[in-house]
């Protein structure tokens, strides 16, 4: 066995000499978490067929990019302006334009827009009041993972704490394989979050993914915290560990 020399990158160091660094690939939150079958889904592929569903997931992908932006700068706002009325009026306005330099498709501003109001009339919409960053990215430095988290946020009661926001065209069943995958979801952030500032102790014991829902005007917390947020970290790097190690044949090759 030799290393794969496509993988190996010369630069030079410190003392100006060659050094050899692997390039090594670092897969998002979502690749990792994709390994988990999902029965569901499997049956809805073979439904409808492979390129549908490479439709939808477009299509709802600038959905929620639209309903992101538009939360996002909502939230932005309202920790500077204390005002919803003002926030309300900036997301508005600025977040359509935004979304069409993006070349985000007009209907789907529309929808995005939609689904933002029924965050604004959520009880949700007025509980980040102190923001530490929105659309942040996130490492692990130990297990190789990486991915962008919407929110990291200080809670009322946990302290530092992380949300994401998801749109959804059929409301999300408890126990099920998409909420199992969606407390990953959180629980890789917050494990990627302690790991980047472990320095400073940082320590989070709280979650939550919003969904907001196409089809009813109930937004739903799906919450991982305490206890359950500790296994849940611990599954996710047993993932991210077999992921690594069933994707080793990048590293080297047979002679």
């Amino acid at each position: 066995m030799v290393f794969n020399l496509e993988n190996i990158i010369w630069q030079k160091d410190s003392r100006n000499l060659p050094q050899a660094y692997l390039n090594l690939k670092v897969p998002s939150v979502s690749s990792i978490i994709d390994q988990i079958p999902d029965p569901e889904l499997e049956a809805f592929i073979a439904a409808v067929g492979k390129t549908k569903v490479e439709q939808i997931m477009k299509s709802a992908g600038e959905r929620g990019t639209a309903t992101h932006t538009f939360i996002e700068s909502y939230l932005l706002n309202l920790v500077t302006s204390k005002d919803p009325a003002e926030a309300l009026k900036f997301t508005q306005e600025e977040s359509p334009k935004l979304l069409i330099a993006n070349n985000i498709p007009e209907d789907k501003i529309k929808e995005g827009l939609d689904l933002f109001y029924k965050f604004y009339y959520s009880e949700f919409a007025n509980q980040y009041s102190e923001i530490v960053r929105m659309e942040m990215g996130i490492y692990s430095p130990s297990l190789f993972y990486r991915g962008k988290l919407d929110m990291f946020y200080k809670h009322r009661i946990f302290n530092f704490a992380v949300a994401d926001f998801k749109t959804m065209s059929t409301p999300i069943k408890e126990a099920s394989v998409k909420e199992y995958k969606m407390k990953l979801q959180i629980a890789a952030y917050v494990n990627a979050l302690e790991e980047m500032y472990i320095n400073k102790g940082l320590k989070i014991k709280y979650g939550s993914l919003i969904c907001i829902n196409k089809k009813d005007d109930i937004v739903r917390e799906v919450v991982c915290a305490g206890q359950e947020l500790e296994e849940k970290k611990q599954e996710f790097r047993n993932l991210c560990q077999n992921w690594h190690i069933n994707k080793v044949t990048y590293l080297i090759k047979e002679l």
